[in-house]
């Protein structure tokens, strides 16, 4: 039995960016993955679907070209060709990858991890293969699974996940969505481009329900406004198959037909893995950890979604690239530094059109832990960059603490809304103060102006706003 000081059981974004910086500390460690690297997100999840986006953005801008001066080229969608450029940068990405662990030394074990052990004072890990391999530590880094409705089935065929609706060949005329998350308005954004008629269908009183409130509400009306059938407090009861296509009965005491549905209701944690002497403590199907990544089984981490944190990719990432440091601290005998994770201070992005992004606390939550708060707006309206552009739908949202203008949340609705939040992430993660601003310079026409005023604002001191 091969032995090595790391296993990681799932080679999605946290488990491979971890092996990579295991190796980089000079730790020996393998990774535990049944399909290829690179996991949900690289193969099936925010990078195929980032190319759709950019090319159902393209397509749209195309239709509207004369609002730029420019004739319209009213040409029809060839959907091979736009999956041909989404397979091939998957392929070049994951091989990337690949080409980054031959380099690095890395073992890949290509099997599916069934049970988790003790080994004396470490541990072993049994393989679908049949095989067995040991390790002083073991990261569980299995991701998770997209959930359904009672007796729905998710069949990848009339009725999809976020990764059948990927592999679909052709383009349906009618989609159903069903839930209003952050994976379901992606995909209805895109295909709505694409001239698919779109319905979504979501329970809850509102889409993006864990965003804040007025940014839900500005972006459901400009998916409205763009075609798309918004329908919030229905729940979806039954599908049946008939001539005319997916017949929905709904809560509402309607139905609803179509060609095809998205199953868009969450995801579960994925542990499906025995552990013979005894599991690590969960709570809902999701692992518990401390704030070091810690499961109830010494010796044994946990990272991403299976964690039931902030189901992100780059919030595994960040979790898996502590856990490396922290073990690297354990075994030369030092004291780690780690500070705890602040889940509330990871960026969150909806890649819709416009796109919609936020760090640190919404407006509802930012009055319930600190009571008196400021809020600073700036509409893209006001932007030079944004007219330029064409793309003036939306506005930056800044909260401060009313005591002290200590900055707790940035919410953009707009046009590049998922590049801009980053700068939001710094100045919060520094617990930065409004004032703090005027210390920055800008660059000149850029979009990421208003998020300069968004702050001034929250002093009343926003330039080009009344």
């Amino acid at each position: 039995m091969k032995e090595y000081q790391v296993v990681i059981i799932g080679g999605g974004p946290g488990g491979y960016e971890t092996a990579i910086r295991l190796a980089q500390y000079g730790i020996s460690c393998a990774v535990v993955e049944s399909q290829r690297l690179g996991g949900v997100c690289l193969n099936c999840g925010c990078i195929p679907t980032k190319a759709l986006v950019k090319s159902a953005e393209l397509y749209r801008e195309m239709k509207e070209a004369d609002q730029y001066g420019l004739p319209v080229a009213d040409l029809p969608v060839d959907y091979a060709q736009v999956l041909e450029r989404k397979n091939k940068i998957v392929e070049q990405l994951v091989g990337g990858i690949e080409f980054l662990f031959k380099k690095r030394s890395i073992e890949v074990i290509n099997a599916r991890a069934t049970a988790v052990a003790p080994l004396g004072d470490k541990w072993k890990v049994s393989l679908d293969s049949g095989e067995e391999v040991g390790a002083e530590r073991v990261i569980l880094a299995t991701g998770s699974i997209p959930k359904s409705l009672p007796n729905i089935t998710i069949d990848e065929v009339d009725v999809l996940s976020s990764t059948g609706i990927l592999a679909l060949d052709k383009l349906p005329k009618s989609l159903a969505v069903i839930g209003g998350g952050v994976i379901g308005c992606e995909f209805a954004s895109i295909m709505n481009s694409f001239g698919v008629e779109v319905h979504i269908i979501e329970f809850l009183p509102r889409i993006v329900a864990l965003e804040d409130d007025e940014m839900c509400r500005r972006l459901a009306m400009a998916l409205k406004k763009q075609g798309i059938k918004v329908n919030t407090k229905v729940g979806l009861q039954s599908i049946t198959k008939t001539d005319a296509g997916l017949e929905l009965g709904l809560s509402n005491d309607t139905t609803l037909v179509v060609e095809k549905v998205l199953m868009s209701v969450g995801r579960a944690p994925n542990l499906d893995i025995e552990f013979p002497a005894g599991a690590p403590e969960l709570d809902k199907g999701a692992v518990v950890i401390d704030d070091r990544m810690r499961t109830s089984l010494k010796g044994i981490f946990a990272i991403g979604d299976v964690t039931g944190k902030l189901a992100l990719a780059h919030t595994a990432s960040k979790q898996g690239l502590m856990v490396a440091e922290l073990i690297r601290d354990e075994i030369e005998g030092k004291e780690s530094q780690i500070q705890p994770l602040n889940y509330a201070n990871i960026p969150r992005c909806t890649f819709t059109s416009p796109e919609l992004a936020s760090v640190g606390l919404s407006e509802a939550e930012a009055k319930e832990k600190y009571g008196e708060i400021i809020v600073g707006k700036f509409p893209f309206s006001a932007s030079g960059k944004a007219m330029a552009m064409g793309d003036t739908n939306g506005f930056v949202k800044t909260i401060a603490r009313a005591d002290d203008e200590t900055l707790v949340g940035m919410h953009i609705l707009g046009p590049n809304a998922a590049e801009l939040i980053g700068q939001g992430a710094i100045f919060i993660s520094l617990g930065a103060k409004a004032e703090m601003v005027e210390e920055v310079v800008f660059a000149h026409p850029t979009l990421s102006e208003s998020i300069k005023e968004a702050i001034e604002d929250i002093r009343k001191m926003s330039i080009h706003k009344i």
